[in-house]
């Protein structure tokens, strides 16, 4: 009786123990563990910040010295990104869903250009991943028209906003409608702070408490974003580096208080060139632009190969588990080099 029961016991051992195996394996690696997507490892929080009209070789030390100084020294340095294609919005909307249309090329409005296409955003949601789209000067959440101006530095620019032009985002219901905008849109889609001159209050404020998403979308106004010349610089480039030196040091004191893996992507939405892969579209490509990624997961260094945003799309999906590719992020390359 000794015998069969020490066996019974050792029996029911070893399946508590195969049990624990199995249950392991389902649950998933352990908190912190870093399990590689096409060689992209799993985000936690990941920061985008947008430039605008800015071709890589127009960067210079003395019009982007913090740029160049204090973020490429530190960053991820692709030499060999490019936009899509112009205008501006087909950027926006490209690197947010894989495709744009011709209506989006010639920066038409949310109410003519909308899609009812899958994109990035949603994806996210299905994910269960949190996300945030930061407009600066936006006088409301979820607004579909360019508001402000360059004097008065509070100039938003819708066409650079893409969750508005998504229908199962914008709309209540998938259904994009001006008047009956969804929760979801007027949630996520959010001013950076007031129309006050520069505004980045509310966003920073977020930061300082860890109220953020998980994929923050930052697009400063067109003064702050190198699209136009505004007082009292009067240099594009240089009031965009005003801004990264401005908002940079409050996302990595956000990491440190609160997520180290933290990522910081700054690109810009398109050059003032052809350049790039062109992918047929009317205008072939948008020009070689500036890719920087910043973070404890980022092996710093100068990065060749040809990526553009389809590939930091792809690169984004992978980075969040999201193993379908949408549009032109299905055949683009993702960015898999540059991580520790």
């Amino acid at each position: 009786m000794m015998r069969t029961r020490g066996i019974a016991e050792m029996t029911r051992a070893s399946i508590c123990i195969a049990m624990a195996i199995v249950g392991s394996l389902m649950s998933g690696p352990p908190a912190g563990a870093s399990i590689k997507l096409e060689g992209v490892p799993p985000f936690s929080h990941v920061f985008v910040i947008m430039g605008e009209n800015t071709e890589l070789g127009q960067i210079n030390k003395q019009d982007a010295p913090y740029l160049l100084n204090t973020i490429k020294p530190q960053s991820a340095w692709l030499t060999g990104y490019f936009a899509l294609t112009h205008f501006s919005e087909a950027n926006y909307v490209g690197m947010m869903s894989g495709q744009f249309t011709s209506c989006q090329q010639f920066d038409g409005s949310a109410a003519s250009c909308h899609q009812d296409v899958d994109n990035f955003f949603h994806q996210l949601d299905g994910a269960g991943v949190s996300w945030q789209s930061w407009m600066e000067s936006m006088p409301e959440p979820c607004y579909l028209t360019s508001t402000g101006g360059r004097k008065t530095l509070n100039h938003y620019g819708a066409k650079h906003n893409p969750a508005i032009f998504f229908d199962d985002i914008e709309g209540e219901g998938g259904v994009w409608s001006e008047t009956n905008k969804s929760a979801e849109c007027l949630a996520n889609d959010i001013p950076a702070g007031s129309t006050g001159p520069n505004d980045m209050s509310a966003f920073e404020a977020a930061l300082d408490s860890g109220a953020v998403g998980r994929f923050d979308y930052v697009v400063p106004n067109e003064c702050e974003d190198a699209h136009d010349n505004c007082g009292p610089q009067g240099n594009s480039i240089s009031q965009f580096d005003d801004f990264l030196a401005r908002e940079i040091p409050a996302i990595q004191a956000y990491a440190s208080a609160y997520d180290p893996r933290t990522v910081i992507v700054i690109t810009f939405d398109e050059g003032t060139s052809s350049r790039g892969l062109g992918h047929g579209h009317q205008f072939a490509g948008g020009g070689n632009v500036v890719f920087a990624v910043l973070g404890s997961l980022v092996q710093p260094g100068k990065y060749g190969g040809t990526f553009d945003h389809y590939s930091f799309l792809r690169t984004m999906e992978d980075g969040f588990g999201i193993q379908t590719y949408l549009g032109g992020a299905g055949t683009a390359s993702p960015i898999n080099t540059i991580w520790r």
